[in-house]
């Protein structure tokens, strides 16, 4: 089986929770035709942790101080975009299990993340917020140290009292968008696009391990050429 960490440059260290991630990413997912496939990609800049806050990350963090420093990272994801919600709130999409790729990157070093926990979640109005429309591309792992959390984020809001829900609004209805959209998403401010990840500690602590967070993506999304 293929290492799913890949470095530019050799290693002697490995990462105690790549193993985990192996374990995680063989579930095997159903494949359909690819014509019913879309590759999405974003790549950008974040904000570098302080030096203080490198020198606090577990050595066994995934990531190293070098990349985290680099303030370059890029997702993939590739989903079907032919598979129908599963159950849902009104107004409020879940497409579990249509995610076929989830990437990472960041500096020099490349994450294949899990699929069987990840989504996308499409709300036209729904959990009783009808002036926001919202598209989340997410998924989650479980590592030795805690809980990884990655998302594609964009978030449509008016007005308190705005009822956006079926028509009204950029989301017809919480069926999945064209993939133009799922890539970008119009919104009132460039700070309603973000990626987002999050590492939390585990034992419950609410104080997250790493936190990243930044608008500062070009994102585009087309259909899939090959497997």
């Amino acid at each position: 089986m293929k290492s799913l960490w890949k470095k530019k440059h050799t290693k002697s260290a490995g990462f105690l929770w790549a193993t985990a991630l192996v374990f995680t990413v063989c579930v095997a997912m159903p494949r359909t035709s690819a014509a019913a496939e879309i590759n999405l990609s974003g790549k950008g800049t974040f904000k570098s942790p302080s030096a203080e806050q490198l020198a606090a990350l577990p050595a066994d963090l995934g990531f190293s101080r070098s990349d985290l420093a680099s303030g370059n990272w890029s997702f993939f994801v590739r989903y079907d975009n032919s598979t129908p919600a599963g159950a849902s709130a009104p107004y409020v999409g879940r497409y579990a299990g249509v995610i076929r790729a989830f990437r990472l990157v960041i500096g020099t070093t490349t994450v294949n993340l899990p699929v069987d926990q990840a989504e996308i979640v499409i709300s036209d109005g729904g959990a009783s917020f009808a002036n926001r429309e919202s598209i989340r591309v997410e998924t989650k792992a479980t590592m030795p140290f805690g809980i990884l959390r990655l998302s594609w984020v964009q978030v449509s809001q008016q007005a308190k009292g705005v009822d956006l829900r079926g028509p009204a609004g950029l989301l017809a209805s919480a069926a999945l968008p064209p993939y133009a959209m799922v890539a970008n998403l119009p919104t009132v401010s460039p700070y309603d696009r973000f990626l987002e990840l999050r590492v939390d500690r585990p034992g419950g602590d609410p104080r997250p391990l790493l936190y990243l967070s930044s608008s500062q993506l070009s994102v585009t999304a087309d259909r899939a050429t090959a497997p």
